[in-house]
């Protein structure tokens, strides 16, 4: 390649990878980057998972069998796993959105399971890895964290500004795809990186061919009929012609948003964090969740101060989360929450009125896992101190005031989030003051 990704690369420090492989251009590309320069990036074991969709006859097998035959002859651990075509088909939403989202959740279980076997040589980290450039020839370490590593590109970056352009954005939509991010599952973490972001197709081609590496293409790429494919080879190509280096421009714009992005979460921060009531994670093992994850039993027969003095953990259920609805037998498990200092938030929005913290309030809370639409927290005629929902649902998350505090919860499904916010008490019944 004509540009030099080792630096940057091993300024991450990830040890343990599992390469996304199609069977792509791209995908062949950085299977066979990591590969060749395995050695200099410090990489302890390296995997190759493939995802067949189940969507494409015959040339999705193709496929499946070419990235097998490619992990095979460099020795390479394989791993494949099989979506149900069918149910994708019929799921609510769009097709795209269904198999990118049954991708991932297939390439986590790939890195988190243990017990995977690959088509060439079992996969067991209880056994000799099959990788023979692994550290010193040992397994990979058993709780280090693994990094799927994606193929995204310079020109998936540009499509994917172009689409959230067109439909409208945020601050935070601005940044585009981004290069790392992590995904918790349980007490694991697992890690995206996509180290391409900055890698252009034409560079890739010229990779492919000066190392003499062939691929496979996916017909279902050129189907203009999925929005992504139709900006890919219509709007994006008539968009370079007439502004040449439009592309290249998306990207930038992706690197600074993101830039600009850290200074205004640090800023929030630094505004919203003395509002959270206890800033210790459940005994540490969930380095996401922020606040204070406590049982919930508004809409019971618990009362206010009942409700305030409840200890930590007192509530908690034999499966390690705590009940809403007083632990009967239909009570409903907020999978995260927080607690905010109900006096304490209203403060600084008061202090804040004439700028309207409203959407630095919503970036806040979608970074930390909440995620809410635009202008969920914003209402113009409302005084600063209101504009936090009384009771509001959206999707699988909820917004509740009581007494001194401001409830934000994530449940496991709409219907349990529908559900607690829906209680008959009202914010008056506490005959609080704001």
């Amino acid at each position: 390649m004509s540009f030099n990704l080792i630096e940057n690369i091993r300024h991450h420090g990830f040890k343990r990878l599992l390469l996304a492989v199609s069977g792509g251009l791209d995908s062949i590309c950085l299977a066979h980057y990591f590969i060749k320069n395995l050695d200099r990036l410090g990489i302890e074991w390296l995997g190759i998972a493939h995802v067949h969709h189940g969507l494409r006859e015959g040339t999705a097998d193709r496929d499946a069998k070419f990235v097998e035959e490619f992990a095979k002859s460099h020795n390479v651990p394989f791993f494949l796993k099989r979506l149900d075509g069918e149910a994708l088909k019929k799921a609510e939403g769009s097709l795209e959105e269904n198999a990118r989202d049954a991708r991932y959740k297939a390439l986590i279980e790939i890195a988190l399971n243990n017990k995977w076997r690959s088509r060439n040589d079992v996969r067991d980290d209880n056994a000799h890895s099959p990788y023979p450039k692994a550290a010193k020839g040992c397994d990979p370490i058993p709780h280090s964290p693994i990094a799927i590593v994606t193929a995204h590109h310079a020109g998936d970056q540009a499509e994917t500004m172009y689409m959230r352009l067109r439909r409208g954005t945020t601050l935070a939509g601005f940044r585009g795809i981004q290069e790392t991010r992590t995904i918790e599952d349980d007490e694991s973490l697992v890690f995206l990186y996509r180290p391409f972001l900055n890698v252009t197709r034409s560079e890739l081609l010229a990779y492919a061919r000066e190392n003499g590496l062939s691929w496979c293409e996916d017909e279902s790429n050129a189907d203009v009929k999925f929005a992504r494919n139709k900006i890919r080879h219509e709007f994006l190509p008539n968009l370079d012609r007439e502004c040449p280096g439009a592309i290249g421009q998306l990207c930038k714009i992706a690197g600074l948003a993101d830039k600009a992005y850290a200074k205004v979460m640090a800023k929030c921060e630094k505004v919203f964090a003395p509002c959270l009531q206890n800033k210790t994670s459940l005994d540490g093992a969930k380095p996401q969740l922020f606040g204070s994850v406590m049982p919930m039993q508004a809409c019971s027969q618990h009362s206010p101060s009942e409700l305030s003095s409840t200890p930590l953990r007192s509530a908690q259920d034999d499966t390690g989360r705590f009940p809403l609805g007083g632990g009967n037998d239909n009570a409903i498990h907020a999978i995260r929450a927080v607690a905010l200092v109900k006096k304490k938030l209203n403060k600084i929005l008061r202090e804040y009125a004439d700028a309207d913290l409203s959407e630095l309030f919503r970036l806040w809370l979608t970074e930390k896992g909440f995620r809410f639409p635009i202008g969920f927290f914003y209402g113009t005629k409302e005084p600063a101190h209101v504009k936090i929902p009384i009771r509001a649902v959206y999707r699988r998350r909820s917004v509740v005031k009581i007494a001194h505090t401001v409830w934000i919860c994530e449940f496991k499904d709409a219907l349990s989030a529908a559900k607690f916010v829906s209680c008959e008490k009202k914010e008056k019944d506490y005959n609080e003051s704001t």
